[in-house]
């Protein structure tokens, strides 16, 4: 088997795995609740003044983020790779009447080719996915961030530190990681290390902001 090959098998596992998690309610990262770090930022940016824009969320599960910030206006676009995940989401968008719009897209968060970058987003967050994708998704991930973000662009990320997942698989991502990967197009203006709610695991809180640096 090619490591091409392998690389598809191992996302092929992770989705159904990801599928069969949300159809037997084995999902404890939905907890339904936004976490207080993306509050945080929302507050403080509508005390600064900052209106609504264009909101990416990546990885959004059943849409807990996403809603929020359409709820607080934003026209926000949530993926996430498991179908019925995103059936979830769109169902609670449905019975809300929301001030802002609410997108769900079933997709490759490394494969966004399909997102246009007109207008651009303006605020990105990621909690808790990117940091189990393999080297090259990652690559693909940031390079489309670059491409569908604008300079001054807050990208709000939360990720595991490196470890060793299910399988034997790498996961994770420290600060110097962090910069290596999204650098130069993004800056790491901030990161706060602490550990997982859901279990004892390292990991961190990431601010980061868009330069004007153009690949």
């Amino acid at each position: 088997m090619t490591q091409q090959s392998t690389h598809r098998l191992h996302v092929a596992r992770r989705r159904l795995n990801f599928f069969r998690r949300y159809v037997t309610g084995n999902t404890p990262w939905d907890s339904g609740i936004v976490p207080p770090e993306i509050t945080a930022w929302i507050t403080a940016a509508q005390a600064g003044g900052i209106p609504p824009g264009r909101a990416l969320d990546l990885g959004c599960g059943t849409g807990t983020t996403t809603i929020y910030l359409a709820e607080h206006g934003w026209d926000a676009v949530g993926i996430d790779f498991a179908p019925n995940a995103i059936w979830k989401a769109r169902r609670k968008a449905r019975q809300l009447d929301l001030p802002g719009t609410a997108h769900f897209h079933s997709a490759d968060v490394s494969r966004l080719g399909f997102l246009s970058s007109d207008p651009p987003f303006n605020l990105a967050i990621d909690v808790g996915c990117m940091h189990s994708l393999a080297p090259d998704q990652r690559r693909r991930y940031a390079a489309h961030l670059a491409r569908l973000t604008r300079p001054g662009t807050a990208y709000l990320l939360y990720a595991f530190l490196p470890r060793t997942g299910h399988h034997g698989q790498p996961i994770g991502i420290d600060p110097d990681g962090v910069t290596a990967l999204f650098g130069p197009a993004f800056t790491l203006a901030d990161h706060t290390l602490g550990e997982d709610v859901t279990g004892p695991m390292a990991s961190g809180w990431y601010t980061l902001h868009r330069t004007d640096h153009v690949s």
